[in-house]
């Protein structure tokens, strides 16, 4: 190392608290976690009556869906609605669970 680096590396960043970035990181995880939400009875009705009218229209859907501690939106075409896996699967090829969804919106 030249005199100049040895110079130029006490203004470097250091972690000065040990794990605090880490600790940080964590809280920001826990903040953008979400948990999965409880639908009524009725709100599955009425997510079972849009996906089935779009199913026999072959029309779009967007799904909003949770995953991983988040929620995000799929917008495809419904292929198939297993009721025994309990599953649905879009095109283009996307498979979602049921009880992963907690919105249907026709398009």
């Amino acid at each position: 190392m030249t005199e100049k680096e040895r110079r130029a590396a006490k203004y470097l960043p250091f972690d000065s608290l040990k794990g605090f970035k880490e600790a940080v990181q964590l809280e920001d995880q826990k903040l953008q976690d979400f948990h999965r939400p409880v639908l009524s009875e009725d709100e599955k009705w009425d997510m079972n009556l849009v996906l089935l009218e779009c199913y026999s229209k072959n029309q779009a859907v967007v799904i909003s869906y949770y995953e991983k501690g988040v929620f995000r939106n799929y917008c495809g075409v419904v292929k198939k609605i297993d009721f025994i896996n309990k599953q649905i699967i879009l095109l283009p090829k996307k498979k979602f669970w049921m009880e992963d969804i907690y919105k249907i919106i026709a398009k």
